[in-house]
C-alpha cells in the first residue's frame, strides 16, 4: 500500500508539469505580431489563427505575397469583422490578364 501511494505522489509532479505546456496553437499565436493578437484575443487560439490564414490567403489573392505589418493588420481586421456590404478587392489593372471582370480596362485614347 505504501508503494502505491508513494508513486502516486511521484507521478502527480511530473503530471501537473505536462498538464501546463502550452497547446501548438497557443505557441503559434504567441509569434503573432501584438497587434493581432490583442485583436483576436476574443477567440481560441485555433481559430484566430484559421483567420489569420484567411487573411494570408487574401493577400496572396490580391497580389501581396509579403504583406507589411499594415497590410496584414487591416486584412485580419475585415476578415474578423467586415464592414458594412459588401466590398470588393481586386489585384487591379497589374495582373495579366485582370484577376476580375469589375477591373474597369483603360479609358480609349482620344483622337489627336
Amino acid at each position: 500500500m505504501r508503494r502505491i501511494l508513494l508513486l502516486a505522489c511521484l507521478a502527480l509532479p511530473a503530471y501537473a508539469q505536462q498538464a501546463q505546456r502550452p497547446l501548438p496553437e497557443e505557441v503559434e499565436f504567441a509569434r503573432l505580431a501584438p497587434e493581432l493578437q490583442s485583436m483576436l484575443a476574443h477567440l481560441p487560439p485555433a481559430e484566430a489563427l484559421r483567420q489569420v490564414q484567411f487573411a494570408r490567403q487574401n493577400l496572396i489573392a490580391l497580389g501581396q505575397p509579403n504583406p507589411s505589418r499594415e497590410q496584414m493588420r487591416k486584412t485580419v481586421q475585415a476578415v474578423i469583422s467586415p464592414p458594412y456590404g459588401v466590398g470588393s478587392q481586386s489585384a487591379g489593372e497589374t495582373s495579366l490578364p485582370p484577376l476580375s471582370p469589375l477591373v474597369a480596362p483603360p479609358p480609349p485614347v482620344l483622337g489627336r
